[in-house]
């Protein structure tokens, strides 16, 4: 008896160890899914016109793929976060003020959960 409740222990800790691996080995989204998921946010909550979706698009899923070879290299914080200021600096360049503030806000929020801080261009 004593045997089957330790093969009972053994099965269920042997489960969680596998559960636990396969949630860490989730993976990225690609930098195409990430592009077309943040310009859905943008048209959605930032109410982007077209003219500032077609400027926005057309180095969002360069900035994407730059992240990932950055996230793959020495120095990968310190490359993302200049990746991070150079697309901000583009971004403040298009949008308007009140959707800066609100891009900024949810991004620090992002960092804030990835436990990465955010230094981008503070919302004037």
């Amino acid at each position: 008896m004593h045997i089957q409740r330790m093969n009972k222990f053994s099965l269920l800790a042997i489960a969680a160890i596998f559960s636990c691996l396969q949630l860490a080995a989730q993976p990225r989204w690609s930098p195409a899914v990430r592009s077309e998921r943040e310009m859905r946010w943008m048209k959605d909550s930032l109410n982007i016109t077209e003219a500032q979706a077609s400027q926005i698009s057309g180095f969002s899923l360069t900035y994407q793929q730059q992240m990932d070879a950055a996230a793959d290299q020495p120095g990968k914080k310190k490359n993302q976060a200049r990746l991070m200021k150079k697309k901000d600096t583009r971004l403040k360049a298009i949008l308007t003020k009140e959707q800066y503030q609100k891009y900024y806000k949810r991004e620090e929020m992002i960092r804030k959960q990835d436990q990465i801080v955010y230094k981008g261009h503070q919302p004037l």
